[in-house]
């Protein structure tokens, strides 16, 4: 073998592999027994090198021919190492950038050591959502917004909220983008989830009771890095920042009662689905308030016809109806009468 000190373990290859590559790279055509009599290895550790060898581009064997080595060429295949290298590390700065920020936000107390955990996988994130909630004694609160590493449904919150655990979600709008996804969030609902939206939420996250918070450390799918963070100031930032857009956000309301006869919030004994008894529309049925509200998150209205399960030229007709009785003429009209109204 080439008798040459190992470079190549900057990016992976082992100082044996190298030897083998370089073996390789000196015999083209070489096979497994020529190498077992140069190096004096094993035959099984001299396949298991050219196999790790082949799977880094470093060495092939062509197919239909006899089981003889080639090297491919050197410099093709460590510069694509060495990209590849360059991308694990640009992620790795990335992470350390956010962690710097987290380790400054809490200080250098010894107290404070051991708040953050990172998470890798989905399957690590998913085990902390639902420790979290079953830890969880008075509340959790939510940033929800995509992209979902599990399903976007929750069935442990409607448990939790049987428990007495207050659930207070805001959503970004593109979270309805999905089919079906008023349906989820009627559920949630009428189980007593207190739900808002609005546009432009920073990240997602949940924080419970306070005290802990679970966030992912970037938002490109697929979600890989989760951060757990317990009991530190950041915490308490965290919350303020939920408590400030909560203020921001529009309310969400439930689907209103079915025909069944039920009449919905707001409406009188008798009194048909939709109609309002004073002129000024201090009261909008709740599905009109589910409308306003979608349109103040900025859904389109292809969007919300499709949570709404009608077409969008009915919608539109709604909407005429709706913008002339807030006499608006515009989504940012209408929103802004709604909202002084009290309606939304």
């Amino acid at each position: 073998m080439l008798d040459e000190g190992p470079t190549l373990e900057v990016v992976g290859i082992s100082a044996f592999d190298e030897r083998v590559y370089r073996a390789v790279l000196a015999s083209p055509g070489i096979t497994v027994q020529e190498l077992v009599m140069r190096s004096g290895e094993s035959p099984r550790r001299i396949q298991s090198s050219l196999s790790r060898l082949r799977v880094k581009g470093m060495v092939s064997r062509p197919w239909g021919q006899a089981p003889r080595w080639t090297a491919t060429n050197p410099g093709t295949a460590i510069r694509s190492l060495v990209r590849g290298l360059q991308g694990e590390l640009e992620r790795l700065t990335d992470t350390a950038d956010t962690l710097e920020a987290a380790f400054r936000s809490v200080g250098q107390d010894p107290e404070e050591a051991g708040q953050f955990e990172v998470l890798a996988g989905a399957e690590e994130l998913s085990r902390w959502f639902v420790r979290l909630q079953q830890e969880a004694r008075d509340e959790v609160l939510t940033f929800d917004r995509p992209p979902y590493v599990v399903d976007h449904r929750n069935p442990l919150e409607r448990e939790r909220l049987r428990d007495g655990v207050r659930y207070r979600t805001i959503y970004a709008p593109e979270a309805f983008q999905q089919l079906g996804a008023l349906d989820v969030l009627d559920d949630a609902l009428a189980a007593g989830e207190e739900a808002k939206v609005l546009p432009g939420l920073p990240f997602k996250m949940m924080l419970v009771d306070r005290r802990m918070a679970l966030m992912p450390l970037h938002l490109d799918p697929p979600i890989s890095r989760t951060v757990v963070i317990r009991g530190s100031t950041m915490v308490v930032a965290l919350v303020e920042l939920f408590e400030r857009l909560w203020q921001e956000a529009v309310p969400m309301y439930p689907r209103p009662a079915d025909h069944d006869g039920a009449s919905s919030p707001g409406e009188a004994p008798g009194e048909a689905p939709g109609e309002r008894e004073d002129s000024e529309w201090t009261d909008l049925c709740l599905e009109d308030r589910r409308i306003l509200a979608l349109l103040s998150a900025g859904l389109k209205d292809d969007a919300i016809a499709r949570q709404l399960g009608t077409s969008p030229r009915s919608l539109r007709r709604r909407l005429r109806h709706l913008f002339d009785e807030l006499n608006a003429e515009t989504r940012f009209q209408a929103g802004a009468q709604a909202t002084r109204r009290g309606l939304v």
